[in-house]
């Protein structure tokens, strides 16, 4: 499939690249020497993002009493993982600030569903199996990011599978793997090779439709797949956003199987993911008609 995916975009002269920064910040998640210091330097090392962080940090949404000046009291105060969520989704909702909406397609949808997926993925590992949850959340974030390269390169033909997957009531997975010969996850899990993300974290982007989640154990390597995949379902389920999918069920049994509990059991708060998508949607300046401006 990787030669399919080079030959689709061969004539790419730019494709998007994540920021040495924002490596080192994924690398942090697992990382016992990595404090609050460590940290702020790693995101004070980039001038462009310590402003974005720092402008969201300040936002009405955080409430602080007085101005957070720099990053490492933006760190100690907010917690690594708010921080490290900020980062990210600056840095990766930044790359893609024009996407355009079609029939069948809205930017704004695709950014809810991409947040919403990224959130349960956070919980669902926090509720259930000791899965770092900042590292679902990243791989929830970053799910669906080959439709966004098909979106900017294949536009013609990505509103063709759009059509084709609601004529024929397929899934849009099924619809480009017709018209491109692959599909948005194997073309995501390219990207992230080229970014240099490890093989778990790619494989969790590659198989968010096609997991055999029967097969997976929370001890599995694949373990990140199975949440990235059963999230994905989830957020589709809350009608949380809309990436182009249409009649995206839970698989309740295998849920079970994999987690050890039934979905109703693991009592998500509804309530509280939505209010936090739609904050994270907010600050990062993510709003209905509107492009991302961070």
């Amino acid at each position: 499939m990787t030669n399919v995916v080079d030959e689709l975009f061969k004539n790419v002269k730019t494709l998007p690249t994540l920021p040495v920064v924002v490596q080192k910040i994924f690398a942090s998640i697992n990382d016992p020497k990595v404090g609050a210091k460590q940290l702020a330097e790693i995101i004070a090392s980039d001038q462009t993002l310590t402003a974005r962080v720092l402008k969201l940090v300040n936002s009405s949404f955080f409430g602080m009493k007085g101005k957070v000046q720099n990053i490492y009291n933006a760190v100690t105060m907010l917690g690594f993982s708010t921080i490290r969520q900020i980062c990210l989704g600056a840095s990766i909702c930044g790359k893609f600030q024009n996407v355009t909406d079609a029939a069948n397609f809205s930017g704004p949808a695709f950014w809810e569903h991409s947040i919403a997926t990224a959130t349960i993925a956070k919980e669902i590992s926090k509720k259930t199996i000791k899965i770092e949850p900042d590292i679902c959340y990243t791989l929830g974030l970053l799910h669906d990011i080959g439709k966004l390269l098909l979106l900017e390169n294949q536009k013609e033909r990505f509103f063709e599978a759009l059509a084709m997957a609601k004529k024929d009531n397929i899934h849009l997975h099924e619809a480009e793997a017709k018209i491109f010969e692959v599909d948005h996850a194997e073309i995501g899990n390219w990207l992230l090779r080229k970014w240099n993300l490890p093989r778990d974290s790619r494989r969790a982007v590659k198989n968010h439709h096609s997991a055999r989640t029967e097969m997976i154990s929370p001890a599995s390597p694949d373990a990140l797949t199975a949440v990235v995949y059963f999230a994905n379902q989830i957020a589709h389920v809350y009608e949380l956003g809309q990436s182009g999918n249409m009649n995206v069920e839970l698989e309740e049994a295998n849920f079970k199987k994999f987690f050890g509990v039934a979905f109703n059991d693991v009592k998500l708060d509804q309530v509280r993911i939505r209010e936090e998508v739609g904050i994270s949607l907010e600050i990062l300046g993510v709003q209905t008609g509107s492009k991302v401006t961070v």
